[in-house]
């Protein structure tokens, strides 16, 4: 099972392109306001309903059912973002939980240094990977998706860009890019900055820019607390547009 070893260059890669292709447009294309609105509707769809209802969510935590046409198309919007298989998220946010905050934990080993959540290559997710954490995943459809990982993300990113170059920008690029960016930083934020309502037995926190900006992720303490809820909030201002899109859908 090399494809699911092997998935920390590729997403190095992917993000590393995204970014340098934002910069590329930013010199490029008009920002308009549609062009915009395009870009908050993709944020959403990749970083919202891709990452964190789909990847987080369902994927890993199994917190809902859904209708399965839905739950295929919805977790194609979290495979184009850059940050890897199915399979090979849930693994890294498994360990994460069972090990939080200690030299076990894959998003803070032993050398950790913050700015390396930005180079996934350095991390050393995948090594030695231990594929009992995800032995309810190993079908035949999640391994064509890691095994065909790179082509998946570039075709579609591809198929955008022979639509339209500006379609390719602010439908894939530019909303990718920043889906990256504020992941990346929240893995450091959400342990080391915030508050708590919950003991749970690690470092993580609520903050309040990730708790609006990633559509409820940032509710982090309320999770590890209750990681089977779907619904991150637990004070009434702590919203999780997520969590009330699930209620929604859910079987």
């Amino acid at each position: 099972m090399k494809w699911l070893e092997s998935s920390a260059n590729t997403l190095g890669f992917i993000q590393l392109f995204a970014i340098v292709a934002t910069i590329v447009g930013l010199f490029t294309f008009e920002f308009s306001s549609n062009a915009l609105l395009i870009t908050v509707l993709f944020y959403f769809l990749y970083s919202g309903v891709g990452i964190s209802m789909m990847y987080h969510r369902y994927w890993t935590h199994k917190s809902f059912k859904m209708n399965s046409f839905l739950v295929w198309l919805c977790s194609f919007f979290g495979i184009v973002t850059g940050r890897g298989s199915i399979v090979g998220w849930v693994y890294v946010h498994r360990l994460h939980h069972k090990y939080s905050d200690t030299e076990k934990d894959p998003h803070r080993p032993p050398n950790y240094k913050k700015w390396k959540v930005f180079f996934p290559h350095l991390m050393g997710y995948g090594e030695k990977m231990n594929v009992f954490v995800v032995r309810d995943l190993l079908t035949k459809t999640h391994a064509r998706i890691g095994k065909y990982y790179l082509a998946i993300v570039l075709g579609y990113a591809g198929i955008l860009f022979v639509i339209s170059p500006a379609l390719f920008y602010f439908a894939w690029a530019l909303p990718v890019a920043i889906t990256n960016i504020m992941y990346n930083t929240f893995l450091v934020a959400g342990h080391e900055h915030g508050y708590t309502n919950h003991a749970a037995g690690n470092e993580s926190t609520n903050t309040w820019p990730f708790g609006y900006l990633l559509w409820g992720e940032g509710w982090h303490n309320n999770h590890h607390a209750k990681p089977g809820n779907y619904n991150f909030g637990s004070k009434w201002w702590e919203f999780d547009p997520i969590g009330y899109l699930i209620e929604r859908v859910k079987k």
